[in-house]
């Protein structure tokens, strides 16, 4: 008797779990419908209203820019007008056309020196007769002002690489051009460096003396990659348009190594010769080598920048020039330079 009880309680107690079980399974199936229903609705709705919000800020921005396109289109195409427009006698005997072309000048160089390669036209409006004084120096001003935003845009130069045999010398070198005051400063000077470069920066001696029978010692500066090391001759000094002329020779290190033999294409030096003016600008003007570096010298300073020049805060005995020669990061090209490794952009788009 004892072991029939037993088993009926099992049976009884089986069939109240089995009940129970079957209780809870039927209200979860009534209440799993609503409540996938639900879920569903809200991501859904979750979802749409994501996608509504995404493609409103795309309109915006898009709205956003087209507007501002149109304004530059029309903004440029006011200020190009009367620069580049008729310079017939009617236009070249407006006593303030200098004034006003400076003006637009400035203003093209401000708005659109990512686009446009400015350097020529602020040259010319530099040069037209009658253009004062005032006028150039405000010129010039803002050139040094768009060479600044430039260089701040490309960031800092790739880091030299530890096995490199110049690891110890600076790349973005300030060459310092200095000048008597009392020498005429529309006759062209020679210029000779002064001591010892210390990697870092650069001074010359400038002088209208006729030099002929002393030898020109170089400056010399290498790439960060140690691919390139660049010697550099600077001649005709011209204080009164602040330009100079640029004569720089680039002798890889393994050039040396290969003398007496037949160069290859790395080895070959390299010569480049141009005025730097104070219109010279990183996006634009630059030189690109064999070997992928890419170098610039740029007018970041000059000295008297006022006048009259009253001491303290100008020095009226002296002339100064300081330029920076900038090493350009690897990665950069100039917006209106096509890439031409096409192996690298076939690895970069994985064809």
């Amino acid at each position: 008797m004892t072991d029939g009880t037993d088993r009926a309680e099992a049976k009884a107690k089986q069939a109240a779990i089995h009940e129970k079980y079957a209780f809870w399974m039927d209200v979860s199936g009534k209440l799993a419908l609503p409540l996938v229903t639900a879920i569903v609705a809200l991501a859904g709705t979750y979802l749409t209203t994501k996608i509504n919000e995404q493609n409103n800020v795309r309109e915006t921005i898009n709205q956003r820019e087209q507007a501002e396109s149109a304004l530059r289109t029309q903004m440029f195409r006011e200020l190009v007008s009367p620069v580049v427009g008729d310079l017939g006698a009617s236009a070249t005997a407006d006593d303030n056309r200098p004034e006003r072309l400076a003006l637009l000048a400035e203003m093209l160089a401000l708005n659109f020196h990512e686009h446009f390669e400015l350097g020529p036209l602020m040259l010319y409006v530099d040069e037209l007769p009658g253009q004062t004084t005032l006028n150039r120096n405000r010129m010039r001003s803002v050139a040094r002002r768009v060479i600044s935003r430039q260089l701040a845009v490309l960031g800092p130069a790739a880091a030299t690489a530890a096995t490199a045999t110049c690891g110890k010398e600076s790349s973005d070198v300030d060459i310092w051009l200095t000048s008597d005051a009392s020498e005429p400063a529309d006759k062209p000077q020679a210029c000779q460096i002064a001591g010892e470069p210390d990697g870092k920066s650069a001074y010359f001696e400038c002088s209208s003396v006729d030099r002929a029978s002393e030898v020109l010692a170089p400056f010399t500066v290498s790439s960060k990659d140690c691919r390139d090391r660049l010697t550099i001759l600077l001649a005709d000094l011209d204080w009164a348009n602040n330009s100079v002329r640029v004569v720089a020779t680039s002798t890889p290190p393994s050039a040396q190594s290969t003398a007496g033999a037949q160069a290859d294409a790395n080895t070959i030096p390299e010569f480049v010769e141009f005025t730097l003016s104070p219109y010279a600008m990183p996006f634009s003007d630059n030189t690109l080598l064999r070997s992928g570096n890419r170098f610039g010298l740029y007018v970041r300073q000059i000295e008297p920048s006022r006048e009259p020049c009253t001491p303290p805060a100008c020095d009226p005995t002296t002339r100064l020039m300081r330029l920076s020669l900038i090493w350009f990061p690897r990665d950069f090209i100039p917006p209106r330079e096509r890439p031409t490794d096409f192996e690298e952009i076939r690895k970069s788009l994985k064809l």
